[in-house]
């Protein structure tokens, strides 16, 4: 190949220089000196060439490279099978793994999704009760029943944690029988229909507990032992629901029922109320769009004369079961 037709090769990719062929196999830049190898079809295609040095520092290289990536993707790897793991609480870990039989990393969100009944209870020991079938796909609660299985376990206080009751997202009912309930956590995605609460509720209310609630899936929600609550700002929450039972709470008025268009039925359980309060504020409950039954007892029960309560009955009671205990 003449000195012309070396002219019309590629030029340098380094700086633009024009190649200058040295010997059959290679040339080089005349500006910066870059060495390239020809190609058998004699076209400037293949890399620079490098030395034997070059090569062997490359190929370490790549080993170190190889190794690291391996290194971090296994501790990547274990790092999920770990953030998996500590998810859970001792206890909550402990329970799901007797439920599945088999270590808490591998325990999956679809696992978790199967549960759509939970109870917990807590007495010297923490005590669940769960089952994989919804009970509203069963007429008769003695066929349910026998889809209930329990699992007891040991643990303290520090080794339960509320807040893993956000990873249950099938969830049709929950029934919480633990103190300072106020501290769970809902899965922000669920199918709540029914919903127990009790003890530990804040005088002052919770509505952070109530805020993941599914609107148009929540039916029914008992909150009990609430010690005296007066704040119910949690409630906006619970509009659409069609049955409340309130227990220990302190009611000063009725507008927290404001909006409770579809409240089918309440009941107030040793709920207190001013004596000379107590009859205009069961009225301005009765007057509520839906309702279908009312039951109230306890002490403010009788601060309604049976003069009163009959007078009631006579306005009321052809919509509405009145029950005074």
């Amino acid at each position: 190949m003449g000195q012309e037709s070396q002219t019309k090769e590629k030029t340098c990719r380094s700086c633009g220089g024009m190649l200058v062929r040295i010997n059959s196999y290679e040339c080089q830049c005349s500006s910066c000196g870059r060495k390239y190898y020809v190609s058998a079809d004699r076209l400037h295609k293949v890399s620079v060439r490098m030395s034997a040095g070059k090569i062997i520092m490359l190929c370490i290289a790549a080993a170190i490279l190889v190794g690291a990536v391996s290194v971090a993707g296994y501790q990547f790897y274990t790092g999920r099978l770990v953030a998996s793991a500590s998810r859970f609480s001792v206890v909550f870990r402990d329970f799901v793994m007797e439920v599945y039989e088999k270590p808490a990393s591998d325990i999956s969100r679809d696992d978790l999704n199967r549960i759509k009944y939970l109870k917990i209870e807590r007495d010297k020991d923490y005590l669940f009760t769960y089952s994989f079938e919804d009970i509203y796909d069963f007429q008769d609660p003695a066929v349910y029943e026998k889809t209930l299985e329990t699992v007891r376990v040991e643990g303290k206080k520090e080794d339960f944690s509320p807040t893993n009751i956000q990873y249950f997202t099938g969830l049709t009912r929950l029934e919480l029988y633990t103190e300072a309930w106020q501290n769970y956590i809902l899965p922000r995605e669920n199918v709540l229909r029914y919903l127990i609460c009790t003890d530990g509720l804040s005088r002052y209310g919770t509505p952070e507990f109530f805020r993941n609630v599914n609107k148009d899936t929540l039916e029914e929600v008992l909150i009990l032992k609430a010690d005296k609550l007066e704040d119910f700002s949690f409630m906006e929450d619970l509009r659409g629901i069609k049955g409340l039972l309130l227990e220990d709470a302190r009611l000063k008025n009725t507008d927290m029922f404001q909006g409770f268009d579809n409240l089918e039925q309440l009941v107030l359980y040793h709920v207190e109320m001013k004596e000379e309060d107590t009859y205009r504020l069961v009225e301005e409950l009765l007057s509520l769009p839906a309702l279908k039954r009312f039951a109230i007892s306890g002490k403010t029960a009788w601060y309604i004369t049976d003069e009163q309560w009959e007078l009631l009955r006579q306005t009321y009671g052809d919509r509405i079961t009145l029950v005074r205990e």
